[in-house]
């Protein structure tokens, strides 16, 4: 799924337009993926419009050899980062170099490694291989930029340390739906109602999990998972009452995939920025913490109003 995003909200809608859909004119782009290492960890695959000014973006899995990104017409940079919390901020785009590498065998002759412009159009265009991972101090500035991080920015011990996604696999959800929402489901306290049609909608978290988000107020958002394979609905209270947004994280203050039973809340904590790590127990229906990532407030949410 892909999504255009707004420059000017980049920051704190990565996450929230989860399920806006492309334009009907979007064409598919494609390409390999790999690292010098092999295959590829889970990423996210970035097309940046340079003729709208508009980020589009996919998640791709552990392991996955291409993906496919729609976009409208126009002119693109390609280029992909590791998606889970914690992993160094570094980039694989298609550049100058990648169709040199594929074209010349002789060591030494490819040597430029500036971001590469490709044209989408009405139909699919493929080859757009995202292996470059030696980008030029300009190119993964620019990258910096473009996803609100801060240049130079260092990730520190800790934060390679903390929890991954990988660690907390889920398997795919390929049994039969729940026929119907379990008694209780009613969130109280204000906040919105569940949406009749949630279990004809797919999984989003850990494997047959349905994360809805609730509207609790002004500025404030709760969540509800639903088991789609019990219709078991589950109000965790570190998830009643987060933030819309957040100038604190570039991914927003919720951060979870499909694939994984863990889930991210971050945002700022009297003079610290702070990431929660959850992981959500399918059988008992509950939300466990196991991990806490405290840093120093970075600039953009030490001002934040």
């Amino acid at each position: 799924m892909t999504a255009p995003l707004p420059l000017a909200h980049l920051a704190a809608a990565l996450l929230v337009s989860l399920c806006l859909t492309p334009p009907s004119s979007a064409a598919p782009l494609s390409g390999r993926l790999a690292t010098p290492a092999g295959a590829a960890p889970a990423l996210t695959v970035y097309a940046w419009s340079l003729t709208r000014a508009r980020l589009y973006w996919v998640s791709t899995a552990a392991g996955q050899a291409g993906y496919t990104i729609e976009v409208p017409p126009g002119r693109y940079w390609l280029f992909a980062a590791p998606a889970e919390p914690g992993a160094p901020q570094v980039y694989g785009a298609h550049t100058q170099f990648v169709p040199c590498a594929r074209a010349t065998r002789e060591p030494g002759e490819c040597v430029t490694h500036a971001l590469r412009a490709v044209a989408a159009g009405r139909k699919a265009v493929g080859g757009i291989d995202l292996t470059d991972w030696h980008l030029d101090d300009a190119a993964t500035s620019e990258l910096d930029h473009l996803l609100g991080r801060a240049d130079g920015e260092v990730i520190d011990e800790a934060e390679l340390a903390a929890p991954k996604f990988s660690e907390y696999p889920a398997a795919p959800f390929a049994g039969p739906l729940a026929g119907a929402l379990q008694a209780g489901a009613d969130p109280g306290g204000g906040r919105e109602l569940l949406p009749g049609s949630v279990l004809s909608q797919p999984a989003n978290f850990a494997g047959r999990m349905q994360l809805q988000r609730l509207g609790c107020g002004a500025g404030c958002v709760g969540i509800a998972l639903v088991d789609l394979a019990t219709g078991r609905v589950s109000y965790p209270p570190a998830l009643a009452e987060l933030p819309a947004g957040t100038a604190c994280s570039a991914r927003g203050p919720l951060v979870f995939r499909r694939d994984s039973r863990l889930l991210t809340v971050t945002g700022r904590e009297h003079n610290e920025l702070v990431t929660h790590y959850y992981v959500w127990d399918t059988d008992a229906g509950t939300l466990r913490q196991v991990a806490a990532l405290a840093s120093a407030l970075g600039e953009r949410c030490a001002t934040a109003r």
